[in-house]
């Protein structure tokens, strides 16, 4: 009778164990949108968790987290009688969302999202979701009379990529590396140091595509089979789910998770819309307004300047600062325009001219109702680490171009980049930050960008897209050895 009643209650210790553990693992997504997936220590104990337990039963859970913050044991003990049962989970969290990457793309175009020579360092997730329309008879498909969003404003609807259509073709010498392998000088000394995993200097590369396939093709690689030195050679993981084609093909990809796994996160990351279709309400955490569109949140908060053009030969100028603090200021014996809060401009600006280099200090965005065109070096000023102490955002609801300009070459530039419509890229650019648009033109003379991860958590005021979105798994389940009782 009692050796029954020990394993009755030995049951019941694991069922208790394994519910609370897994309770307070679903818990963390909450918490860590507030740390931008890092785990901070925790315990629990079993009267906390909201289910029915025997009289006697006590336990408690506890949550580890491991050296970089990244996963955490989450480990339950329960109690009940002379028993005791014990569960043990490795949970891994991360920041999936839009900024940290560096592309971010969403709706695409067959073989549009990135197609040609350019050289990657950080994570890409493309989504190829199509544009948002309104399903007015409910079939599931875009019907000619029906809205939708022409985000790229070709005048036609662009819908989702099918599994026989390429997202992306990398060719000549295109790269997605997982490392700072040949940037610049000027580049690195003014931007956070990579950071180290594993002993490793590792941007913690991801590639996600959602729909389409993507094409590796003659000596175009994402990752690298070996390590470079100290500097991690292959990206963390690959989630495709239409595959890979072309030559090598998924021959050309070095993943630590190989190249079979499908996209990972469902719905869980859409594309940032600011307005139309598509456009998701607002949540202003400063006031604790919701706007119904990012586009209000920006009209309502932003500093409206007359200003369709800068450069550096223009006389010093102010504009604010506003009730909101907003406000733009060029000082032309410095060379230095800061900008703080989010200034707007209506219609398109021009920014800076060939053979300039426009120095940038605050913390601002610039808002642009058209399209935004830069034509000159864009670095912080002397002294300041981009995103840390200084941080320069633009916005642009129809197209971001970079160098596309005649004269316009081998410029290099900092700041985070959102477009709702194309981000083209011309020349041999290096821009350290991240771009988000719904589509992308590299151009072919291998342009570099550099994911910078410390952008995600130092974004400029008011960027879309700029809350966190947590993933997290489990990577490991076990029982414990039970405390004998």
């Amino acid at each position: 009778m009692n050796r029954a009643r020990g394993e009755v209650r030995a049951a019941e210790a694991f069922h208790a164990a394994q519910a609370s553990a897994e309770y307070v693992y679903q818990t963390q997504r909450e918490l860590l949108e507030d740390t931008r997936g890092e785990f901070e220590y925790g315990e629990y104990d079993l009267e906390d968790i909201p289910f029915d337990v025997p009289d006697g039963m006590t336990g408690r859970v506890e949550v580890i987290p491991t050296g970089d913050g990244a996963s955490a044991w989450i480990t339950a003990e329960v109690f009940y009688g002379n028993q005791s049962r014990s569960v043990r989970l490795l949970a891994k969290a991360k920041d999936v969302g839009v900024w940290n990457n560096a592309i971010f793309a969403g709706a695409g175009a067959s073989g549009k999202a990135i197609n040609g020579n350019v050289d990657i360092r950080g994570s890409v997730h493309l989504l190829g979701d199509g544009e948002p329309f309104i399903d007015a008879n409910g079939d599931g498909v875009w019907n000619p009379a029906e809205p939708y969003q022409d985000a790229n404003g070709n005048g036609m609807y662009d819908p989702p990529l099918t599994v026989t259509e390429l997202n992306s073709s990398f060719s000549g010498n295109a790269f997605i590396g997982n490392n700072y392998v040949g940037i610049s000088f000027e580049l690195e000394s003014q931007i956070p140091q990579i950071p180290l995993i594993g002993g490793l200097k590792s941007l913690g590369a991801e590639v996600r595509v959602k729909h389409g396939r993507i094409k590796v093709q003659g000596s175009a690689r994402i990752g690298e089979e070996f390590n470079n030195g100290i500097n991690k050679g292959k990206v963390e993981g690959t989630f495709v789910n239409d595959g890979w084609t072309g030559s090598p093909g998924a021959g050309g990809v070095f993943s630590d998770n190989g190249t079979n796994n499908g996209y990972d996160l469902d719905d869980l990351v859409p594309f940032p819309y600011i307005n139309g279709l598509g456009a998701q309400p607002y949540y202003d955490p400063i006031t604790g307004t919701t706007y119904s569109t990012h586009e209000q949140f920006l009209n309502d908060r932003s500093l409206t300047i007359n200003l369709p053009a800068f450069d550096t030969s223009m006389n010093s100028f102010q504009f604010g600062p506003d009730a909101n603090g907003n406000m733009m200021r060029w000082d032309k014996p410095s060379g230095v325009l800061t900008v703080q809060g989010i200034v707007k401009v209506n219609g398109n600006l021009n920014f800076g001219q060939k053979n300039q280099t426009i120095r940038f200090d605050g913390r601002g965005t610039i808002y642009a109702t058209g399209s935004i065109s830069v034509h000159s070096n864009l670095l912080p000023r002397a002294g300041r680490v981009f995103p840390i102490d200084a941080a320069l955002g633009f916005i642009a609801v129809r197209d971001i171009n970079l160098a596309t300009g005649p004269g316009d070459a081998q410029l290099k530039m900092m700041g985070a980049f959102y477009a709702q419509g194309i981000i083209r890229s011309a020349k041999q650019n290096q821009i350290a930050g991240t771009f988000v648009g719904s589509y992308y033109d590299m151009g072919t003379n291998v342009p570099n960008i550099y994911q910078v991860p410390e952008l995600a958590r130092n974004l400029p005021p008011g960027m879309p897209g700029d809350k966190p979105i947590i993933s997290l798994k489990r990577k490991t389940w076990r029982e414990r050895i039970p405390t004998e009782g």
